[in-house]
């Protein structure tokens, strides 16, 4: 590291001779001759200050403003126009009146007031002349005056004692009292779901909106049957022949897509009106085809003659998945191959499994012998000797 830093001190001592010599009065620049050493600029820096103790070097090149240097003359530029700019004496006098008023402990708003101008003017005034803004407590409304603004304080404060109070001893606070508008409401609005009516009907006859209506039968604690009396129109004669219709196919057995298809009605529909007459679902099971109970019957019949999953799919012609799947709807354990419980082997696996196991055991060949013998790949002969339970090691014949 330290033969690196004195070769890099030298050459760099060797340009700035030589650009002495040959070009006197010329400035050298340190990012080229970083550059040409290959070094960053604050290093070739360093070393330049290191040098031009000992040695006579050209005068260096000065860097050029940067942005924030830039920036700076021009902002100083500003500051001295802001300063050479007299006011005009309406804003003077403008000023001194906004002075006056802040000395009484007025308010932005009571000040516009009082002079006539707009608040943002007066907030303006204020920032330019560095005094802190009197805003109103009551955000821009009307100024209320000292006596209700005593009352308000005095309210105020008993609220939060009793709620302070209430908390402290676990009390709820009391509830607001109804007026006699809403309590006449809340009676005619019962007196009308008692009656049968509907929600719309009730929103119709007392003359209010629908959604209040709503509102007050929630707030009345009206049950939820009773409730659904009045919200729901379900009192109409198609409403009730259809439950009437569905309940006596329901005693009957049948199940809902039977229902549907006998009334005519969707299969949601159904649903629904069962779900309002409390009536359980009937599920309807799917009635298996001729086709699945042969397979079923036939699947049965090899598998009590102690046939495997992939013999019975051989044999009918199936899919392994699909036999399994029919082993386990009649619950029947599955009957694995004896081997590995993977497919059968064909013949030309077995011979060559038997080979693998003749050259591996009698004549104690490798792996990688095995395989250029047979002319095998090397995975094929691995995978062959791990289905034999067999390590791929070379046995060592004594």
């Amino acid at each position: 590291m330290a033969f690196s830093e004195q070769t890099t001190k030298l050459r760099l001592l060797k340009l700035l001779q030589h650009s002495l010599a040959s070009q006197p009065n010329t400035t050298v620049s340190l990012s080229e001759l970083a550059q040409t050493l290959n070094v960053s600029r604050e290093r070739v820096r360093q070393l330049y200050h290191q040098l031009a103790v000992e040695y006579a070097l050209p005068p260096v090149k000065k860097r050029r403003p940067g942005i924030g240097e830039i920036k700076q003359p021009i902002s100083h530029a500003e500051d001295m126009v802001r300063k050479l700019r007299t006011p005009s004496p309406q804003t003077l006098a403008l000023e001194d009146e906004v002075r006056k008023y802040i000395r009484h402990n007025m308010s932005v708003p009571e000040i516009a007031r009082k002079i006539g101008r707009p608040a943002p003017t007066i907030y303006t005034v204020l920032q330019r002349l560095d005094i802190p803004f009197k805003r109103a407590k009551d955000t821009g409304r009307r100024l209320r005056n000292s006596s209700t603004l005593a009352l308000e304080a005095e309210v105020r404060q008993y609220e939060s004692n009793i709620q302070r109070i209430h908390h402290r001893l676990h009390i709820p606070l009391p509830r607001r009292r109804k007026s006699q508008e809403t309590l006449a409401l809340e009676a005619e609005v019962r007196e009308y779901s008692e009656q049968g009516m509907t929600a719309p009907e009730i929103a119709k006859r007392t003359g209010r909106p629908g959604r209040t209506i709503y509102e007050v039968l929630s707030r009345l604690g009206i049950p939820r049957n009773y409730m659904g009396k009045a919200v729901y129109s379900a009192t109409s004669p198609q409403t009730l022949a259809l439950e009437a219709e569905v309940r006596a196919y329901s005693e009957q057995g049948l199940t809902t897509a039977e229902i549907a298809r006998k009334t005519g009605k969707h299969l949601q529909t159904i649903y629904r009106v069962l779900h309002r007459l409390h009536i359980p679902f009937n599920s309807a099971l799917r009635r298996k085809s001729s086709e699945t109970r042969a397979l079923e019957a036939e699947v049965r019949q090899y598998s009590e003659q102690g046939m495997s999953a992939p013999e019975i799919g051989r044999k009918t012609g199936r899919n392994r998945k699909t036999v399994y799947s029919v082993l386990r709807r009649l619950g029947i354990p599955f009957k694995r191959a004896i081997d590995t419980g993977r497919r059968m082997r064909n013949p030309k696996t077995l011979a060559f499994e038997a080979e693998v196991k003749w050259y591996y055991f009698s004549l104690g060949m490798s792996s990688k012998d095995i395989a250029s013998t047979t002319g095998r790949n090397m995975k094929t002969v691995y995978a062959t000797l791990r289905r034999l339970g067999v390590p791929s090691k070379k046995r060592v014949v004594g």
